[in-house]
Parts: structure tokens; sequence; C-alpha cells
């Protein structure tokens, strides 16, 4: 179990009751469910200097970033960051943005080369270098109270695959909307906890490590979270089916594992079917990733 020297056990991030019922625990972290709002997250929870420090030594999230360079990823990367830029594109103005953990900086790097004013936030020391030495972005790690910003001189901030990763939710959101003009966007992105994937695997899902990831959202808890920091949703969606580790599971295999489920019956059955089980999955929000878009309220 986690060590009670590096943790704090924590009311609920969203509603603060403290009447939470354990799911499971995984490798020594409880997931837990608040019986008030249903928000599920790690409780306790490592301490938030030790989860920065952390980012900011490098290791395992310095490694990322050979994953995330590949050619297969960007690639990958490219597409949903373009189809984001997209929905952005209404609440231009005059076309200020935040990326706030920008990681290597694809996302930024495509937003200047729209047009926008963009600059970025990233602990993560190699992630950080390739984003100012590659791409050549305004990239700082500072946190957002040390950069300072003025109230409502944003049009625009992204947190994509971030938000998961906070302690106090609604404090960064809080801060946020403090930098926003009325009526600015903003974009997020995290784990869906009410995808197939977790129904299914539960603690085998790759989304649950109460290490790093330590809120994990569903479309209604997200939103319900947006709405108390005074956002407005205007559309959420999940994408991602990740039925091949359902399959894998579902067939005695270790979910994320090599094998070949050609022999299976269901995996061939689901295979033939394939496109339309992925639209399935989506218009039911079963999808691994949830993406919202929300505005601030005036």
């Amino acid at each position: 179990m986690l060590s009670d020297r590096f943790a704090r056990r924590i009311p609920c991030p969203l509603c603060g009751g403290n009447d939470h019922v354990v799911l499971f625990v995984k490798r020594g972290f409880p997931i837990v469910r608040c019986r008030e709002c249903s928000l599920v997250f790690a409780n306790p929870q490592v301490d938030e200097n030790l989860v920065l420090d952390e980012y900011r030594a490098g290791g395992a999230n310095d490694l990322w970033v050979d994953v995330l360079t590949s050619e297969r990823q960007l690639e990958l990367d490219r597409t949903k960051f373009e189809q984001i830029l997209e929905e952005l594109e209404p609440y231009r103005g005059t076309g200020k943005l935040l990326d706030v953990g920008t990681s290597i900086g694809l996302f930024l790097h495509l937003a200047v080369e729209r047009g926008w004013d963009g600059i970025g936030t990233e602990f993560g020391a190699r992630a950080l270098a390739y984003a100012r030495d590659e791409f050549g972005l305004d990239v700082s790690a500072k946190s957002l109270a040390e950069l300072e910003l003025e109230p409502q001189s944003l049009d625009a901030v992204t947190l994509l695959s971030v938000l998961e990763h906070v302690n106090a939710p609604r404090g960064m959101l809080g801060e946020l909307a403090d930098v926003l003009k009325p009526g600015g966007a903003l974009y997020v992105i995290v784990p869906n906890v009410e995808s197939l994937a977790c129904r299914v695997l539960h603690e085998r899902a790759a989304t649950f490590d109460g290490r790093n990831h330590l809120v994990y959202f569903s479309p209604a808890t997200l939103r319900e979270t947006l709405e108390r920091e005074g956002f407005e949703v205007v559309s959420t969606k999940t994408q991602v089916s990740s039925l091949d580790p359902v399959l894998q599971w579902l067939g005695y295999q270790e979910p994320y594992g090599d094998t070949d489920p050609e022999s299976d019956p269901l995996s061939r059955a689901v295979r033939e079917r394939r496109p339309d089980l992925d639209r399935l999955l989506e218009e039911l929000d079963l999808g691994y990733k949830l993406h919202c878009l929300a505005v601030k309220g005036p």
C-alpha cells in the first residue's frame, strides 16, 4: 500500500464529500467512488509536490517522448489535433491560446501555424526541450500562477490529457476561468472511466494508475466539475474504442499482450463488424478517451 509518508487522504475533488466506496486497489493505490456525486479518484493520493517533482525529474515520463515522436504517433496526433483546432476556430477572437501540459509541443505548433498566438507549459524536461528546440515554441516550466497571466486575456485554453493528473482539478479550472475571456473556449481530453475497457477490465485497464492518474472522469462528472467552475459545456464525445484489450481479456489472455486472437470466433466476428461497433461505442459514450468543449460563462 501507498506509504502514509508520501500520501494524503482527501475529500472528493468534485463535491467535497467524505463518503467513498473502494472499487479496488491497484499497485497499492485504492481507487474509490464518491457515494454523493459518483466521481472516481485515487484516495489516498500521492502528495502533489512529489507528483510535480517526478514530472520534472524525467524517468518514465521522459521515455514517453520516444513514443510521442515516433512517425506513426505523430501522424495520429496531428490528425486529432487538427480536428480540435477546427472546433476551437469559432472562439478564436484575438487568437491568444494557452496549452497546459504541452508535452512535445505538436498541438501548439499546429496552432501557431494556423495563426494562433500560443504559449504553453510543460514540466517534463525532455518534452520541454523538444517543444522549444524542434518547434521553436514559447513554452515554460512555470506553473499557472507563475505565468502571471492577465485576467480575461485568453481566447482559448487546452488541457489535453492533463486534468486526470491534477490533485485538485477544480482549483486548476478555477485558475483557467480567471484568465479566459467570457465566452472563451476550454478543450479537455481525459480518460473515460465509463469506457467499455474500464467497465470490462476494471483494475486491469491501463487507465487506472493511482500514482499518476489521480482523478477519473465520466461524461457526467466532467460536466459537473466544469459547471461548478463557471463553464458551460458545448459538447462531449468519446473516441478510441479500445476493443482489442477487451477481446484479449475475454479470451483469457493478458489484455495488453501480443497474443493474436484470430482463432477466437468472438474476435473474428468483431473484426468483421469493427467499423459498426466502433461507431456504436462512440454513440454510447463508451470510447476510451473523453473529449469535451466548454466555454466560460458570463
